[in-house]
């Protein structure tokens, strides 16, 4: 896997997932060797000659044969015609634990795989889990409705936020979450502003304040004076009993 930036922005026709494999069973060989794969009884011979001619409606039609209903034809169908017939412009994404990978195919035509199950494509430059500023793209560093793809049912599909992960995947931030950027640093500019207002006693009641709401407990009081000593604080347990606070303060 592929963990450098890339050097240009990304600019796709179009954004699919794909899941390599059932259960992630090709991850690992697709991340290695930087190829991206898919099934549907693709690789047999048969299968295989109807994709690369393009008779797409002779494939609807070997689908329909075998007891498939007509949606689920058309489904399969579409799916392999969007990885058969990409001239590279596609981004293709996947998640392969906790990040988020992507890459684009070069233009090499589609192989079946050497154990038969499926074809595979070289992905250019292999797959690459970072931003083009070179940031990790985890699934804890992105939208809730990109991730949810991670738990996708089907083989691939088009991503429905297309737009907000060519965004992520060129390291720029969404337009929302500029704006909320903004407003908060204006909002602790403000803030830092009043506190400089405060005298030193409201300053020692504020960090009081600070603490006691954050589960600590002041020993003594607040204000006055004492070697070495500012503010003299225990933390109290989770589920604090009678004597809870004690044994915490033996341990």
């Amino acid at each position: 896997m592929t963990n450098s930036g890339s050097s240009t922005a990304v600019k796709p026709k179009r954004v699919r997932y794909l899941k390599l494999g059932e259960g992630g069973l090709w991850e690992q060989e697709c991340v290695t060797k930087g190829t991206i794969r898919i099934g549907f009884d693709s690789a047999k011979q048969d299968m295989f000659a109807l994709c690369r001619a393009g008779r797409w409606d002779a494939v609807a039609a070997v689908w329909i044969g075998v007891g498939k209903t007509k949606g689920t034809a058309t489904r399969f169908t579409n799916e392999l015609r969007l990885y058969f017939e990409d001239d590279g412009s596609t981004l293709w994404i996947t998640f392969i634990g906790e990040r988020l990978c992507w890459g684009f195919v070069d233009e090499s035509a589609s192989q079946p795989h050497p154990d038969g199950r499926g074809v595979l494509r070289a992905i250019r430059g292999g797959w690459r889990s970072t931003d083009r500023n070179g940031e990790e793209l985890t699934k804890d560093r992105l939208s809730g409705a990109l991730t949810k793809l991670a738990s996708y049912r089907g083989t691939s599909c088009d991503v429905d936020v297309a737009e907000y992960t060519v965004r992520r995947i060129n390291g720029q931030k969404v337009p929302a979450v500029e704006r909320a950027l903004a407003v908060s640093n204006k909002l602790k500019a403000s803030v830092l502003d009043m506190m400089r207002l405060l005298t030193p006693a409201d300053f020692e009641t504020l960090v009081d304040l600070v603490f006691s709401t954050s589960g600590w407990r002041r020993l003594g009081t607040v204000g006055g004076t004492r070697k070495t000593l500012d503010l003299d604080l225990i933390l109290k347990p989770p589920c604090e009993t009678k004597h809870g606070l004690t044994r915490a303060r033996n341990r």
